[in-house]
């Protein structure tokens, strides 16, 4: 190389390190004309272009790059780092392994190949990697903790444990391998030993908002919820500006505590740091929660007087606007809105639900359009797109909710050692039942009157779950076995033979208890299963039942039900993540037990 592109290289290598892809590109563009195909110039120019955001262009300077010159360790490595990015899991794999077989001491291309490997489920080779790097590093921490993280993952729990014990055993002072201690420890739900490891963590230096959330989190678990009230406290006295611990406050209070003011501690922290966006993101949203649009409303006023404004701001002003004020006003606000924010997602889906409730379906359509353009798994946009759909009588709305052959439902099987189905879920529901601790309803959470369960349910240690959690998994793999294969759409194209769980929780409902209309943005496939029921729960009436295809009631539309469902205990309904379900009430003195969960392709976790 000579030395007057070296020294373009380290001069754009320097831009790009401090940040200023603008300033590394003025160098690299001009360099890649002149020496076109250069692949130190792609390199750089992939990871400008990712830097910034330019994801498909970077992608297209790595395979340039790889294309000049194959053998090269460091480019393999940072386009798989991309492909992870993207969920392309397989091919990131690919490029790790060619990474490490250019350069075997290739110590992050090891560390980063053995997480991916363990991300795809594929575990004795990632047992295997991780080996390997541990043989490089010995006694490195990084490398035993990502040992840990893998057999963890592959079901040895003992043996992750025993990993990172040893690690505290040989440096007890350093905090750090408490706190991983005490994550391991929570993820095993053994939550008393996790509570005494995030406390040596904190006495060995390892002070953060995470570590004070978990804690609480851990005591609640540990049947201790003075306890995690006392710990959020003490997070909020040393990180009072921490809006998601805050938010955690506000939101278990709200829940264990619910006849005192969730948001005392907020409304006290906010006029002492007016400045913090956080702050006044997090008092509007869980005011939102509420419904308490007005209360947004004399909040903005306060921010903006004393001269706070952001577009975080500006899109609670348009959606507290679009529910209490003029429809016009709040489609000129949104209109600023995207002025100020041109490519954000939220403000584009706010607008959508806005316009849908206003009348305009077809740009409501459009918006949803963009933001399915940036993520096509977007189920939030799905739905909102469908409803639009069905607004402006487009056929495509049977496409995206085919609720006769989408929503299915399957018998769970009770496992070897049970009598009779009866007998099973009998007992799943008595351990439910102790794990229903709260007083009221998650703040955020669709159900009304009703309990949910905190956390993965299926991360506990209890047999009779474990057994349910893989009785519904083989229910799944059934039932998807049966879907169609359309790979072009947002539902049937996720077909998969392995399921990743993304949340897992049981809901008690009680007399008059219900969900509003909802969508669940986060899974591919969503569910209801029922471990008890109501005897008025029958085929008498609807009470009780859940139903599929009407939207959330502040939408104001006139779409009805297109589908409702008799519970039965044992039964699994399954439905796509994006599509409207809800419960209708019921009166009685028995509640109505379920659990519910989201999974997606477990190539895509």
């Amino acid at each position: 190389m000579n030395a007057s592109i070296s020294s373009s290289l380290q001069q754009a290598m320097a831009q790009l390190q401090q940040g200023n892809v603008v300033a590394a590109e003025s160098v690299l563009v001009p360099l890649n004309m002149r020496h076109p195909n250069h692949p130190d110039v792609l390199h750089l120019l992939a990871m400008a272009a990712k830097q910034k955001g330019s994801i498909d262009a970077a992608e297209q300077y790595f395979k340039a790059s790889l294309k000049a010159a194959p053998r090269q360790a460091a480019v393999h490595a940072n386009f798989a780092n991309l492909l992870v990015g993207r969920s392309k899991i397989s091919e990131a794999i690919k490029h790790y392994r060619q990474a490490v077989e250019i350069e075997p001491g290739f110590v992050n291309g090891w560390y980063n190949l053995a997480l991916t490997l363990a991300k795809a489920g594929q575990f004795d080779d990632a047992l295997k990697a991780s080996d390997k790097l541990m043989s490089l590093t010995p006694g490195k921490a990084r490398s035993v903790e990502a040992a840990a993280s893998i057999k963890q993952k592959a079901g040895d729990e003992e043996g992750a444990r025993a990993l990172i014990e040893a690690l505290v055993a040989r440096e007890p002072k350093v905090g750090n391998h408490h706190y991983v201690l005490a994550n391991l420890l929570r993820a095993q739900a053994a939550f008393s030993e996790s509570a005494a490891a995030y406390e040596k963590a904190l006495q060995f230096g390892v002070a953060t908002p995470e570590l004070f959330l978990n804690l609480a989190e851990v005591y609640y678990e540990d049947q201790a919820p003075d306890r995690a009230l006392e710990t959020y406290g003490r997070g909020l006295a040393r990180f009072p500006g921490d809006a998601v611990l805050h938010t955690a406050h506000a939101k278990f209070l709200w829940q264990v505590k619910p006849e005192e003011d969730h948001l005392k501690a907020l409304k006290a922290t906010i006029p002492t740091q007016p400045n913090n966006m956080g702050l006044w993101g997090s008092y509007f949203d869980l005011l939102a929660h509420q419904g308490r649009h007005e209360d947004i409303l004399k909040g903005l006023s306060e921010a903006y007087r004393v001269g706070v404004r952001a577009p975080r701001l500006t899109l609670a002003e348009a959606a507290a606007t679009s529910v209490t004020g003029d429809a016009v006003d709040a489609t000129k606000i949104y209109e600023r809105l995207l002025e100020e924010d041109p490519v954000g997602i939220p403000p584009k889906i706010s607008f959508a639900e806005h316009l849908l409730k206003s009348g305009d379906p077809e740009r409501a359509e459009a918006l949803c359009a963009e933001a399915i353009a940036r993520n096509f798994h977007d189920q939030q946009a799905w739905a909102y797109r469908g409803t639009a759909w069905q607004l402006m009588g487009d056929d495509r709305a049977d496409w995206i909710f085919d609720f006769e052959n989408m929503v299915r439902t399957v018998e769970v099987q009770s496992p070897q050692g049970y009598s009779s189905s009866e007998e099973f879920f009998a007992e799943v529901a008595h351990e439910l039942d102790l794990l229903h601790r709260t007083q009221a309803h998650p703040i955020d959470q669709t159900l009304r009157g009703g309990t949910q369960t905190n956390g993965f349910l299926f991360r506990m240690k209890n047999p009779v779950l474990r057994q349910l959690e893989q009785a519904i998994r083989e229910a799944i793999e059934r039932t998807v076995q049966g879907y169609p294969d359309i790979p072009d759409h947002p539902f049937w194209g996720r077909k998969s033979e392995r399921v990743a769980f993304k949340g897992a929780w049981s809901v008690k409902l009680k007399s008059q208890g219900y969900h509003t209309n909802h969508f669940h943005p986060e899974g591919w496939l969503s569910s209801a299963l029922y471990i008890s029921l109501p005897p008025e729960v029958d085929s008498a009436t609807t009470a009780g039942h859940i139903q599929f295809g009407e939207p959330v009631a502040e939408l104001g539309l006139d779409l009805t039900a297109k589908r409702t469902i008799r519970p039965e205990v044992g039964k699994l309904a399954l439905f796509p993540s994006y599509m409207w379900h809800g419960t209708v009430p019921f009166s009685s003195s028995h509640p109505r037990m379920t659990v519910a969960f989201d999974v997606v392709p477990a190539r895509e976790v």
